[in-house]
């Protein structure tokens, strides 16, 4: 019989490329938490019923109605077989009940499942500048890393990140349309999900905050989630945060000016889930985000090249296989393009 080691998991939610992989390997030194080292895909969508081909690729969305006792058991027996500590130990009955660190993007639009199966779970909600957002998405969709579909039935083409209801009417769009819709989707599909739940049950944090100040937003964090400030965590936040494991290229002040015209064809779009959004962090004493559209940064041409240039030239290669695709977008392989040059 199935026992239960899992005491309140805590679950990072967030709209793709929103910083939620840097949180999680911030989070993940904790020697208090355990994880299943990466995102859950795997673990999930090898249930025949929970992979989005027997729901003929709809979406990534799962609710309470895929949910059964007997699934809820085999689920938590194969979380609990891939957990591992913060120094790579494999978990074993003795250890008794633990805290487990969980995030996956598409977890976004599966709230409403993930409480069936982890009825005491604590949801981190990150957000997002969705300038910054939405031009890290369209960058994540030219380097052809996160292709999660490839040639996706009825798209005409392979699909990259969290697959929304709906997505069919993006067929032919420009790419801008494609990652606003997703940032949209995703960040409104949890906000309606929080709303169901107790308010001690999760906890909002901005993206911005935990580039800032690093120390302030962890600790924060950590007295929500009822686990000390260790020594680890500590040391992590004392000195620049490191890129995480998905980072295409470096960080940069205003990067997403690569992407100025495009997002702002999309902006008057985006303003009523940013409303939302910034009402949420308003109600929890944090800084809303921009509304105000910075017309003053609109690149030159010249600056518009020199910002695309720079952006391909030097991504982050670090993990990329010899034979798969090259982060630049040269559709060449890693070892025909950088991967010759590293």
């Amino acid at each position: 019989m199935t026992s239960n080691c899992f005491d309140r998991p805590i679950i990072i939610l967030s709209a793709p490329r929103s910083g939620s992989t840097l949180l999680f390997e911030i989070l993940s030194k904790s020697k208090h938490l355990w994880t299943i080292g990466g995102e859950s895909h795997g673990v999930i969508e090898k249930h025949r019923q929970l992979n989005i081909t027997h729901k003929q690729f709809e979406s990534n969305a799962l609710d309470e109605s895929d949910w059964s006792q007997p699934l809820n058991n085999v689920l938590q027996d194969d979380f609990r077989a891939a957990l591992r500590n913060s120094q790579g130990e494999p978990y074993t009955p003795d250890v008794g009940s633990i805290r487990f660190l969980e995030k996956t993007p598409k977890n976004s639009l599966r709230i409403d499942f993930l409480n069936k199966v982890f009825p005491d779970a604590r949801f981190i909600f990150l957000v997002r500048d969705p300038k910054e957002n939405v031009s890290s998405i369209m960058q994540a969709w030219r380097s052809q890393r996160f292709r999660t579909y490839p040639g996706l039935p009825g798209w005409n083409g392979d699909w990259s990140l969290l697959l929304p209801k709906g997505w069919q009417k993006l067929k032919g769009a420009p790419l801008e349309s494609v990652a606003t819709f997703q940032w949209q989707q995703a960040n409104e599909t949890i906000m309606q999900s929080l709303t169901k739940l107790a308010p001690e049950r999760w906890q909002l944090m901005s993206y911005h905050e935990l580039i800032a100040s690093p120390q302030t937003a962890i600790a924060k964090l950590t007295q929500f989630c009822d686990i000390p400030f260790d020594d680890a965590l500590q040391d992590l936040c004392r000195g620049p945060l490191p890129f995480s494991r998905y980072t295409v290229s470096k960080p940069a002040p205003n990067k997403w000016v690569s992407n100025f015209g495009e997002i702002q064809s999309m902006w008057p779009q985006m303003q009523s889930t940013l409303k939302q959004i910034n009402t949420w962090l308003t109600r929890s004493g944090q800084t809303p985000l921009s509304e105000h559209w910075p017309a003053e940064l609109a690149p030159t041409v010249d600056d518009s090249r020199s910002q695309l240039s720079a952006e391909l030239n030097s991504p982050n290669y670090a993990d990329v296989g010899r034979n798969a695709p090259c982060p630049c977008g040269s559709t060449k392989r890693f070892k025909h393009c950088h991967g010759k040059l590293s």
